[in-house]
């Protein structure tokens, strides 16, 4: 079960995807040889679905940045302005089971640390305070595919095991649970699965694609432009 923090953001980037994040719910990746290829543009190495989580060990992160290969290392900056680019990436650890939703990652160290390097790595130490059972790590992507807005929710199953009694959460990492189907603007598939042979924009800051996120009309788009004054709700 997707869940996202009330925190706000005030990353520029979220204004326009905030606005096209009403009209279509979140989408599950594609999951191709122990890859997950997300509807946006990141490629999730590590954790494969369904990999348990030990609490007081680290958890292994990893995500290709590089759509394998097929955009330049300076996308994975944020404010890069190219037109396929990554604007932000977070993670956050959720579970409708033992109403937990905890702050992995929300900040751009993630994507940019390990300068020079197509895949982004993160050992997460996973608390000893948390609840076994059954948890989405799940990645909010904001980013740009051939100069268009997309933002793609994708949950990876991460079974928690913990033998010993859990205890008190840091509250400066939990964040409430909210509803769901939470709304996205996803791709319709990975432009970097396999399968896929849609052609990528690297340069410039417009462009177009044959996959296509669903979303407004331009019209709506262009009226979205204007709402800068809003903060950006992650559920």
């Amino acid at each position: 079960m997707l869940n996202v923090p009330t925190h706000r953001s005030l990353l520029s980037s979220y204004y326009l995807v905030a606005f096209l994040a009403l009209f279509a719910p979140a989408v599950v990746g594609q999951d191709i040889n122990g890859q997950t290829f997300t509807h946006g543009l990141a490629i999730i190495d590590a954790p494969a679905p369904s990999s348990p989580g030990h609490a007081g060990s680290p958890l292994p992160i990893a995500v290709d940045v590089s759509g394998d290969g097929k955009i330049q290392a300076a996308a994975s900056v944020p404010g890069s302005g190219l037109s396929t680019r990554f604007d932000a990436l977070e993670i956050y650890l959720v579970s409708s089971q033992t109403n937990i939703n905890m702050t992995v990652s929300d900040t751009p160290d993630f994507l940019t640390g390990e300068s020079g390097s197509t895949v982004k790595h993160l050992n997460w130490p996973v608390p000893t305070c948390l609840t076994a059972g059954n948890y989405n790590l799940t990645f909010y992507e904001t980013s740009h595919f051939n100069g268009q807005a997309v933002f793609t929710i994708t949950p990876i199953l991460v079974p928690i095991l913990n033998s010993s009694p859990p205890g008190q959460c840091n509250s400066s990492v939990l964040n409430s649970l909210q509803s769901q189907p939470q709304p996205s603007n996803p791709l319709t598939q990975s432009p970097f699965a396999p399968n896929s042979s849609t052609p990528v924009s690297t340069s410039g800051t417009s462009g177009s694609g044959r996959i296509t996120a669903t979303g407004p009309s331009p019209a709506l788009v262009f009226l979205s432009l204007f709402v800068s004054s809003v903060y950006f709700h992650r559920a």
